[in-house]
């Protein structure tokens, strides 16, 4: 992948017929242009920010907002380009993308880009612990107890007793 970056045009130039630009990949050769030893006597070209981890392998993706005057430019022809992984904003009038006869471009953006890493499933480990001890039978003492001593609002064995005193009544009145 080929990027040219034209200082005094503010002009990111993709140098060869490529129709698919990611925003890590764009981001990346962007600082490698701002700290080679032409770029370090210009000011930066974008800031961007992203890459949040928000916990169980989940990322945000990355927004890039290229400063004032700054676009990405696709080479000539007639196809759609497209600008995946991220949000890209700024540029000249706020437009990141400088016209070229022919091209169509796609910025898919997204307000909560994120990345998830992993199978999305349990690994066998995870279902083993997360399975054990629902086999787990309950004592016979525990359903042959009395309720009488267990009447505490709010217990099961108030809730047990009251249901059964109810059905006792319904049943009666019957």
């Amino acid at each position: 992948m080929g990027y040219l970056f034209n200082y005094y045009t503010q002009i990111i130039d993709i140098t060869y017929p490529q129709t698919d630009v990611d925003s890590q990949e764009l981001i990346n050769y962007i600082r490698n242009a701002e700290f080679d030893n032409i770029g370090l006597a210009y000011p930066k070209i974008c800031d961007a920010s992203g890459k949040e981890n928000l916990g169980g392998g989940v990322i945000t993706g990355i927004t890039i907002y290229l400063y004032p005057n700054w676009q990405i430019r696709f080479w000539e022809g007639n196809y759609t380009a497209k600008i995946t992984g991220g949000n890209l904003l700024g540029g000249l009038n706020d437009n990141p993308i400088a016209y070229v006869p022919g091209v169509q471009v796609i910025i898919i953006q997204s307000a909560s880009s994120t990345l998830v890493y992993g199978t999305g499933g349990l690994t066998s480990a995870e279902h083993d612990k997360l399975m054990t001890g629902l086999d787990v039978s309950v004592p016979d003492n525990v359903w042959d107890e009395i309720l009488s001593g267990h009447q505490t609002i709010g217990s099961a064995g108030r809730e047990l007793s009251t249901a059964r005193r109810k059905a006792t009544l319904a049943s009666l009145k019957k």
